[in-house]
């Protein structure tokens, strides 16, 4: 069957290719290395570069003779087959040997070694993380990057539409191709920062098994991989059907493993205002404290001061509360997040007549993963309304009886106001058990009309379902009525239930089995997503100018999303307390219809000094049950002066709907980590001490005032009216293969992205709400207000932070790479890749009243997430020789900054005193190597992090490597 097919991937350099053409027949395109024909020749006919390694952006070579056989290719940027696959917008390309290369069963650890790619969640990502894996280019955010398999959608993992990576077979994986800048004009919806799509393996006969093992010097965080994928011909070679089965287990790794991930250090001065690293912890610890107003400036039993903190249950006995009784939860959470996955997929195609052809694919996917957090921080004030402490409780020690009583209990009840905060550690750690099953089918008919052009009709359904079980979790109500203690017996609870007993809140390992029963429940929450997407295409050469054929592409799709998320009932009648508190349930949906369309014209071609010259352009019209109707489009074109270099430009509209979470979520807890500038120190002013009064800081606390928890309980939640986010992207770029230099090629890309009116929660965040409200001091200012939300001591707690289009992002860049192969005669091969980017800005502004924060060059704090230095680059060097292969790859991540300087800068306030406020650049070799023992036999090793590079101190595990050397060995056998 003639017509378009994914052939090759992007023509900036080249390897072989094969293609399966109508009635299985075979296109062997053959690499012709010494000819040059001309730039857009050359892209067809030039040296195979990298013929096995990833970023390979692929030249096909062939004859002159060959060139008019070969099928029209699709590449991810563009839905116009031509036979020139340099794609206008810059894209680059994973290859399956490249991701054999990286020895690993998930895909986003070989996506996040692309330059363009901040990495999101993953293996080691447990707080932040869901249990998913994400990929997030140019760091605009995993919501604003579309996924694809074979061009089509993927469903949601969540509420969000984000798709979950550890649903994608590595090993079924033909290649990745990453288009970066705004593709809503091809794709539509979610496209802002660029596509990542994957094209699977469809074509294969025989049958083969993949064993890999791997794990850490330390011999741990094991890792198991088994692949088996069978497939064969059917119908005279008329179909083909392909089976593939996985599974893949991931060892359990906690912080307490190495020890820079068990270390709790936080910035403080010494005695000369100098700063320095000291042993830290969270104010909520597994003694317990009490805080209370009326304690503050009391002398304690051995003579110090009680502050604000409050008094704290020490083993010598109760004091005043040190920074060093901090709670250490750094050994609990996991850098290694364990899973166990099981997939099965298969796909078909069968030709019925020479110019129609039907398809389809079926995959399963179940994944188990577990995330752990520290105990449960309980704080009485924030969850049992008008909370007072029972002097008769039995446990509490005689002299703080007699201290509370003399000092709080003025009525003489027996009841003092004042806040016990406990880490409840006797009942574990919070866990998170998350099942998802994953289910997906496409069936559709593509085809080839009389005048060459190719249609394509396709149904895709997806559902997403997941069961979450939270352990670790608290009965409110329960506590609450254990601290109350029953007259005649202080040993029981004064409601009477029998089973209730009063609680030991005071001292480390103080609650008992049966205290724990009574409060300690496991909570379920169950969330399913839905999508149905339908779509017609047609594309081809609508007709021949003097300069070459005019391409053209047209479709329609309608797609429709739904989800529901059902929390614990606990949850939703604030009866329980775990990784959330309050939690409401969310449903919704919403579906869209679109129209578009794309053109390539060229314009002149083979003139002096006009080797090409064409214009590109798309438009796509959406109309959103919720947002309304929106367009997208794209224009720009090519100009190539002469053989071997191309200068390529595009200018993009993207928008993005709001996605179901972002719409109705109920609203629910949440606990970001941020700083009230009502914490009393040498660095707050006079003004800032006056206003905090007005935002309710007692006046008995205001000079001593700190916030009890680095993090702030929030509450967040949809919003219906929300509109669309739009973005403007421009690149510009060439590429260039010398004819001085054969098989080698250079890309040089700028890009330019700007976002406006971003989805973000009210003030685009706690952390700048806080900052809009500190630069303008007034009740009535609107970022004031939820800073109101305080408990009877001042504490911040319950924020309303609902969604709005408020925030802005921008991006800028330059991406370049440079492939090179050589030949070394009857010693073989060499192959290399440098691939980096240069980051120029990354800017976030949360809300209009605050100063845009430029998180290019900073890691976290401040504003700012996962890494983003300025330089980053991947470089592979490999040979190979006969059956056996070597390849060593250096991954570099440029120096970053504390984020707090970055947010200090935006703010134009003065720089704050860090020990330790710069990462260095960290540098990681990888080395594998592959030997074919025989035609049906492969081995293969390698070792990641090779130089057991450590992580910096100022560091996140998305993008750093914490686990250190780790070897792998693994066996593939045909048959």
């Amino acid at each position: 069957m003639e017509g378009r097919r994914h052939v090759g991937i992007q023509a900036e350099c080249g390897f072989s290719v094969a293609a399966a053409e109508g009635g299985g027949r075979k296109m062997e395109v053959e690499l012709m290395n010494n000819r040059v024909f001309g730039f857009r020749a050359s892209l067809l006919c030039g040296a195979a570069i990298l013929s096995v390694t990833a970023f390979a952006s692929t030249a096909v070579a062939q004859s002159e003779e060959e060139a008019s056989s070969v099928a029209d290719i699709v590449v991810t940027g563009s839905r116009i087959p031509r036979p020139d696959v340099v794609s206008n917008s810059p894209v680059s390309v994973v290859s399956s040997e490249e991701i054999a290369r990286s020895r690993t069963g998930e895909v986003e650890q070989v996506l996040n070694t692309l330059p363009q790619v901040v990495a999101g969640f993953g293996a080691q990502s447990n707080n932040p993380g869901n249990g998913t894996a994400t990929v997030d280019l140019r760091n605009l955010g995993a919501v604003r990057t579309l996924v694809l398999v074979n061009g089509r959608r993927v469903v949601g993992s969540g509420n969000d539409g984000v798709v979950d990576l550890n649903i994608i077979p590595p090993s079924l994986v033909s290649r990745v191709e990453v288009a970066t800048g705004g593709a809503s004009a091809v794709y539509g919806s979610d496209a802002m920062a660029g596509v990542v799509n994957f094209i699977m393996k469809d074509d294969f006969e025989g049958a083969e098994l993949g064993v890999q093992y791997g794990v850490t010097q330390h011999g741990d965080s094991a890792r198991v991989n088994v692949d088996f994928t069978v497939g064969t011909n059917f119908a005279d070679g008329r179909g083909n059907i392909v089976g593939y089965l996985n599974y893949f287990d991931r060892e359990q790794t906690t912080g307490a493993a190495r020890d820079y991930t068990s270390e709790y250090l936080v910035d403080a001065l010494d005695a000369n205002g100098n700063p320095v690293l000291v042993p830290g912890g969270n104010a909520v610890t597994p003694q317990g404290t009490l805080v209370a107003p009326g304690l503050v400036g009391l002398k304690d039993p051995f003579g110090a001061t009680i502050t604000g903190s409050g008094i704290f249950f020490a083993p010598e006995g109760w004091r005043a509360y040190q920074a060093s009784d901090g709670y250490n939860d750094r050994p609990v959470g996991n850098i290694q997040l364990p899973m166990e996955r099981f997939q099965a997929n298969t796909h078909f195609k069968y030709d019925l007549t020479d110019a129609v052809r039907a398809y389809g694919e079926v995959s399963f996917a179940r994944t188990a993963v577990n995330s752990t957090l520290g105990a449960l921080p309980m704080g009485s004030s924030g969850f049992i309304p008008g909370f007072q402490l029972d002097l008769r409780n039995p446990y509490l020690p005689g002299d703080l009886r007699n201290f509370l009583s003399t000092n709080l209990d003025q009525d003489g009840d027996n009841l003092v106001p004042v806040n016990i905060n406990r880490r409840i550690v006797e009942s574990g750690p919070r866990t998170n058990d998350q099942t998802r099953n994953f289910y997906r089918t496409v069936f559709g008919l593509e085809g080839t009309l009389a005048n060459g052009m190719s249609w394509d009709v396709f149904y895709n359904y997806g559902r997403n379902e997941l069961t979450e079980v939270q352990g670790g979790g608290l009965l409110i109500d329960n506590f609450a009525a254990m601290f109350l203690t029953n007259p005649n017996d202080p040993y029981k609870c004064a409601n009477g239930d029998p089973k209730c007993v009063t609680i030991n809140p005071f001292g480390l390992n103080s609650l008992t089995q049966e205290m724990r029963d009574y409060y300690g429940v496991t909570l379920t929450n169950r969330n399913e997503v839905e999508q149905k997407q339908f779509g017609a295409s047609i594309a081809g050469t609508l007709f021949t100018l003097p300069a070459g054929d005019l391409g053209i592409a047209v479709g329609i799709e309608r797609r429709e999303e739904s989800a529901q998320f059902n929390p614990d009932a606990l949850y939703i009648q604030g009866k329980a307390i775990s990784r959330s508190a309050g939690m409401q349930p969310t449903g919704g949906g919403y579906d869209v219809s679109e129209i578009y369309a794309e053109a390539y014209v060229p314009l002149i071609a083979d003139r002096r000094g006009i080797e090409m010259l064409a214009f590109e352009g798309g438009i796509r019209f959406s109309d959103y049950s919720t947002a309304g109707a929106v367009t997208s489009y794209k224009y720009g074109g090519e100009y190539s002066p002469m053989p071997g270099l191309k200068f390529r430009g595009l200018v993009q509209r993207a928008v993005r709907a709001p996605n179901v979470t972002e719409l109705y979520s109920g609203q629910t807890n949440t606990a970001p980590v941020a700083t009230d500038f009502c914490n009393a120190g040498p660095g707050r002013t006079a003004a800032e001490r006056a206003f905090c009064l007005q935002l309710g800081v007692p006046t008995q606390v205001i000079d001593v005032f700190q916030q009890e928890n680095t993090q702030i309980r929030i509450i967040t939640g949809g919003n219906p009216n929300l509109g669309v986010e739009t973005s403007d992207t421009w690149s510009l770029g060439l590429v260039y293969q010398p004819h001085f230099l054969n098989n080698a090629t250079l890309t040089l890309d700028y890009y330019d992205i700007q976002i406006q009116d971003a989805i973000a929660n009210f003030g685009g965040g706690l952390p700048t709400t806080i900052a809009a409200c500190q630069a303008d001091m007034r009740l009535d200012n609107p970022f004031c207000v939820p800073l109101r939300n305080r408990n009877p001591d001042g504490q911040l707690q319950d924020l309303p932070m609902l969604n709005q289009n408020i925030a802005d992002i921008a991006s800028k860049g330059v991406d370049f790479r440079v492939d090179y192969r050589h030949s070394l005669d009857s010693w073989g091969d060499l192959t290399y890749f440098i691939a980096g980017s240069y980051l120029l800005e990354n800017t976030i502004q949360g809300s209009p009243v605050v100063n845009p924060i430029d998180c290019a060059g900073y890691v976290a704090n401040g504003g700012c997430a996962s890494a983003n230095p300025e330089w980053r680059f991947t470089q592979r060097l490999t040979w190979e020789h006969g059956p056996a292969s070597v390849s060593l790859r250096h991954r570099y991540i440029g120096e970053v900054t504390d984020g707090r300087y970055a947010a200090a800068i935006a703010a134009g306030t003065a720089m704050p005193k860090l020990a330790k406020p710069v990462a260095p650049a960290t540098h990681y070799v990888d080395l594998s190597g592959d030997w074919e023992v025989n035609e049906r036999v492969t081995l293969y090793g390698g070792i990641d992090n090779l130089l057991d590079q450590e992580p910096p101190y100022l560091h996140e595990r998305q993008t750093y490597d914490v686990l250190g050397r780790r070897f792998n060995i693994g066996v593939r056998a045909r048959f």
